[in-house]
C-alpha cells in the first residue's frame, strides 16, 4: 500500500482538483450547449487541474517527489497566467500594455529561477564532489550560498505573480460590483483579495524562518478559503463568470440601409429609472439611421474600406458590427473584448437566421420577435430586461 507523505496535504490538493474539473466541464457545458465561450478561462481550469493532478503524485510518489514539486508549480504559474489573461478581457477590449508586460515578467521569471533552482544546486554538489583542489572546493561551497538567494528569487517570482494577478482580479470584480450594484462580485472581490493575501503570508514564511508562527501554513488556508469561494459561486451562478465591470445601455439590431430592426435596453439597479438615452424619447429609427449614414459616409464619400466599428464619446461608445444584410451595435461605457465578440457573435446569427427577412424592402418586426431570446443567449454576462417599444 502507497504511503502518502502529508495527507492534510494530499486531501486539500484532492478536494481543489475535484473542483477544478468540476468547473472544467461546467464551462465545456456553457461552451457547447449553451453558446457561453470563454475560452481563455476554460483552458486555464484545465490547466489548475492538471496541476493539481502533479500536486497529488508528488504525495503519493516519494521518489519523484521533488521534480513533481516543481513542475506542478509551473503548471500553476500557467494557470495563473491564463486567468490574468480572463481578467484583462473582462475589463478592457485588450490587455493593458503596462499590466500585460508585468504579468509576463513575473511569469518568465517564476519559470527561470524554479528550473534553476531545481538543477544548480545538484550540480554545484556534484563538481564540489569530483574536485581534489582545496580552492576550487572552497570557491563552490561558497557557491552554494546562491541556493538561497535563487529560492528567494523564485518564491519572490511565483507569489508576486500570484499577488499581482488576483489583486487586479478583486479589482476588476470590485469595479463590476460599483457598475451592477450586484453583492456577488463583491464576494468575488473578497475571495481574490483572501488569495492575494494567501501569497504574501507564503512569501513571508519563506523569508521569516525561525519563528513559532507558520506564515506558510495561514498563507495556503487562505488561498484555499479564495479558491474555494470563488469555485463554488461559479459552480452555483455561472452567469457571474462573465459579469462585466462597465455599464452597458442597449443593444440595436438594424438593417445596412438604417431600418430598425429590434432594440433590447440592459438592466441595471444603479441607473435611476432606467436612465438610458432611448428613456430620453430618442427615435430608433432615427438613432439606427444616423448610424447608417454615418458608416455610408465614411465608406462612400471618404474612402473607407472597412466598416465602422465604433463610435466614441467620453463616456459612451457605440460598438458595432455590419455584414451584408445587418448592423448591430451596443451602446456601452467603454468597449471590452466579451462585449466586441459577443455583437460580432449576434450579428452572424442574426444574419443566418433571418437571412430572408432582411432581404425584404419593408421590415415586418413581428418576422423578428425571437431576436430577444437571441441577444439573450449570446449576451449571457448581461441581464436584458425587454424590448424597447417607442
Amino acid at each position: 500500500m502507497t504511503q502518502i507523505a502529508d495527507l492534510p496535504h494530499f486531501i486539500i490538493t484532492t478536494i481543489i482538483t475535484a473542483l477544478f474539473f468540476v468547473l472544467f466541464g461546467l464551462m465545456l457545458y456553457q461552451t457547447l450547449r449553451k453558446n457561453r465561450k470563454a475560452y481563455v478561462l476554460t483552458i486555464s481550469i484545465f490547466v489548475g487541474g492538471l496541476g493539481g493532478i502533479l500536486g497529488m503524485l508528488q504525495d503519493l510518489l516519494a521518489g519523484a517527489s521533488r521534480y513533481l514539486l516543481f513542475y506542478s508549480l509551473i503548471v500553476w504559474s500557467i494557470c495563473y497566467f491564463l486567468i490574468y489573461l480572463f481578467f484583462e478581457e473582462l475589463d478592457t477590449s485588450k490587455p493593458n500594455r503596462l499590466r500585460l508586460v508585468v504579468a509576463s515578467i513575473l511569469f518568465m521569471a517564476s519559470i527561470l529561477f524554479n528550473q534553476l533552482f531545481l538543477f544548480i544546486p545538484g550540480v554545484s554538489g556534484s563538481i564540489i564532489e569530483s574536485l581534489t583542489n582545496p580552492t576550487l572546493i572552497s570557491f563552490f561551497e561558497d557557491f552554494s550560498i546562491f541556493k538561497r538567494t535563487l529560492e528567494l528569487m523564485w518564491d519572490g517570482a511565483y507569489d508576486g505573480l500570484g499577488v499581482f494577478i488576483f489583486v487586479f482580479g478583486a479589482y476588476v470584480h470590485f469595479k463590476s460590483y460599483k457598475t451592477n450594484r450586484e453583492l456577488i462580485p463583491l464576494f468575488q472581490a473578497i475571495a481574490l483579495i483572501f488569495i492575494g493575501i494567501g501569497f504574501i503570508s507564503g512569501f513571508t514564511g519563506d523569508v521569516v524562518r525561525g519563528v513559532d508562527f507558520d506564515f506558510g501554513l495561514v498563507g495556503d488556508a487562505l488561498k484555499i478559503v479564495g479558491m474555494l469561494v470563488f469555485s463554488l459561486i461559479y459552480i452555483i451562478r455561472v452567469d457571474f463568470i462573465y459579469r462585466l465591470p462597465v455599464d452597458v445601455f442597449f443593444i440595436m439590431v438594424f438593417t445596412k440601409t438604417g431600418l430598425n430592426v429590434h432594440i433590447s435596453r440592459v438592466r441595471n439597479p444603479r441607473r435611476k429609472e432606467w436612465e438610458t438615452i432611448t428613456d430620453r424619447k430618442t427615435n430608433e429609427n432615427l438613432l439606427s439611421a444616423l448610424i447608417s449614414a454615418v458608416s455610408g459616409l465614411m465608406k462612400e464619400s471618404l474612402g473607407s474600406e472597412k466598416p465602422l466599428e465604433t463610435i466614441v464619446a467620453k463616456d459612451r461608445t457605440f460598438v458595432l458590427d455590419s455584414g451584408d444584410l445587418a448592423t448591430c451595435a451596443v451602446l456601452c461605457e467603454r468597449p471590452t473584448f466579451f462585449l466586441e465578440r459577443s455583437i460580432k457573435i449576434l450579428r452572424k446569427s442574426v444574419e443566418n437566421q433571418f437571412h430572408d427577412s432582411l432581404k425584404k424592402s419593408a421590415i415586418n418586426k413581428a418576422d423578428f420577435d425571437e431576436v430577444e431570446q437571441l441577444i439573450r443567449e449570446v449576451f449571457p454576462f448581461l441581464v436584458i430586461e425587454q424590448e424597447i417599444k417607442l
